[in-house]
């Protein structure tokens, strides 16, 4: 039986010690957390423990504070039982007792018998209430959750609207979050012969599978994590992740990473089909989920080149080593961002060079595997800021055409012309946009980037929604709003450092981060180099 904690109060210490030695004697399992001389004390012991007692047995007539006074104050406060105990018979003080919320009022002396018979009936009553707010609280959270999964479904599903969401983000905690998208790889020829009543059971099992086994990794993070799960379109779903840490944190990481591996097996397991398993970046910012939506999508394409039953993920140097070296992979990169960033000559001018490198090496495979990486990369551009039925040719045809490529020159020729539809299709999208609230936002961003900045806060500023905010910034500027930001602070960082009279935490509370690791982290993944070996360099230099 659950214990009931209960406080005793009175001013009399032979009377304090009487009823805790009364009580021990009733039935049931009462745990008397404290005695207390004083109402004040009592309060005080109520505030520390953030009022964590189900019963208080408590005297009317005491000094400092009374009980009627103290049943009040606390009632205002915290939830639970009191009893009042008084050798006063007078009708004023029950009708008070009561009106302060009272379970009842004993007159001294304490009839023994009475007393017990009484504890018996209160103890009924409190952990009976007990169970009716556990089944409320766990109703509300449930009715949450399934709230917060139905915007999470809304937000992530296509041809969004994206000006009507609103502040959706405050439901939602504060922390790291991670998209894991789901997707069913290329079925098994048996499955033709598979029935709709096959695939509708088939469906729900991969739902629930993948339900089971996120909850398993919710249980063994032992409410560090949570998660989210729900259906995308016919065989695809999505998982997403929650973790408190700060930034610098990398549990949510080696979770996805433990999650995505389980599901794929789990389904390979209990199911006669593979699905593989996308996620890009950790979000600091749950108004960036349609981006990493988007991302996800993306990244899938990979499955094309790398095969079925697989995780992709935004470390792409862990998959490039597999198949070309790592100068080829970084070509696919700066590609990229050059069609992201709607540069026409810049991008003739790279390719040109990737081509010359392609023409060093005597391996057809490498050369086949490296530009399809390259126009997987480009093509994802017209997904992830355009819009993917406005890309002018599929993947699954661009990579045919690649693969029936029989000279170098074919294949340039085929890139070169996805990157120029594609920076077109950018151009085309920005100079629909308004440029006016971006450039407002860059100068706001610019004058506050010592504060704590949000997407919320910038958009605000511009008098935006904060998800149509993001996704419109991101479409005039080629880099998301955090990216930005981050760009902002690194460079005034370079800056400050060059001033031997900021230490490299001021440095960081300047720039606005709050902690110092997470900053020199930042730090050496733009430029190689922590804050403080970028200083000694540049000390040493003089």
């Amino acid at each position: 039986m659950e214990a009931i904690r209960t406080i005793i109060v009175d001013d009399e210490a032979r009377i304090r010690r009487g009823i805790g030695r009364l009580l021990s004697t009733c039935e049931g399992n009462w745990e008397v957390v404290a005695v207390l001389s004083s109402g004040l004390e009592a309060l005080e012991y109520m505030d520390q423990s953030h009022g964590d007692i189900d019963l208080l047995i408590t005297d009317i007539r005491m000094p400092d504070m009374d009980g009627l006074t103290l049943v009040k104050e606390a009632k205002r406060r915290y939830t639970f039982y009191p009893v009042m105990i008084s050798g006063y018979n007078d009708f004023e003080y029950m009708q008070t007792a009561i009106r302060e919320g009272a379970v009842d009022y004993i007159m001294k002396p304490v009839d023994r018998e009475q007393f017990r018979r009484r504890m018996k009936e209160i103890s009924a009553i409190i952990l009976q209430n007990k169970r009716n707010r556990l089944h409320l609280h766990k109703m509300e959270r449930e009715l949450k959750l399934t709230r917060q999964t139905q915007m999470l479904s809304y937000v992530t599903s296509a041809g969004l609207d994206m000006g009507r969401l609103g502040y959706w983000v405050e439901d939602f905690p504060k922390g790291l979050y991670v998209l894991l998208y789901i997707s069913l790889d290329p079925v098994p020829v048996k499955s033709r012969s598979y029935t709709s009543k096959d695939w509708e059971a088939f469906d729900y099992a991969m739902e629930n599978i993948i339900i089971e086994v996120a909850d398993r990794m919710q249980e063994q993070y032992e409410g560090r994590m949570e998660k989210w799960c729900w259906k995308g379109g016919d065989s695809d779903y999505w998982v997403m992740l929650h973790s408190n840490g700060n930034p610098e944190a990398t549990e949510i990481e080696q979770s996805a990473s433990d999650l995505s591996a389980s599901i794929r097996t789990a389904i390979a397991l209990h199911t006669p089909f593979s699905v593989s398993v996308s996620y890009g970046n950790r979000m600091e910012d749950l108004y960036m989920l349609p981006e990493a939506r988007q991302r996800s999508l993306s990244l899938m394409n990979y499955r094309l080149l790398y095969g079925s039953n697989r995780t992709f993920h935004d470390d792409m140097a862990d998959w490039a080593v597999e198949r070309m070296d790592s100068e080829l992979a970084h070509f696919a990169h700066r590609l990229r961002a050059v069609a992201e960033q709607a540069n026409t000559e810049e991008a003739a001018a790279l390719s040109q060079q990737f081509f010359q490198r392609l023409s060093q090496i005597n391996s057809p495979m490498t050369i086949q595997y490296a530009v399809q990486n390259a126009y997987i990369q480009i093509h994802s551009v017209g997904i992830e800021y355009v819009s993917g039925d406005t890309v002018p040719v599929s993947l699954e045809k661009g990579i045919q055409s690649l693969s029936r490529a029989a000279h170098l020159h074919v294949l340039k020729k085929e890139l070169d012309t996805l990157i120029l539809d594609v920076i077109s299709l950018v151009r085309d999208s920005r100079q629909s946009g308004s440029l006016k609230p971006v450039e407002q936002a860059k100068a706001w961003i610019v004058a506050h980037l010592g504060s704590d900045l949000s997407i919320k806060s910038i958009a605000d500023r511009v008098y935006m929604n904060p998800s149509y905010f993001s996704r419109t910034f991101k479409m005039q500027t080629g880099v998301t709003v955090l990216d930005y930001i981050t760009n902002l602070r690194m460079e005034r960082a370079k800056e400050l450092l060059t001033d031997a009279k900021h230490k490299v935490s001021d440095v960081c509370s300047l720039v606005g981060y709050q902690d110092v690791k997470y900053f020199s982290r930042q730090f050496k993944q733009r430029y190689g180099e922590t804050p403080s070996k970028y200083r000694e360099r540049l000390e040493g230099a003089d």
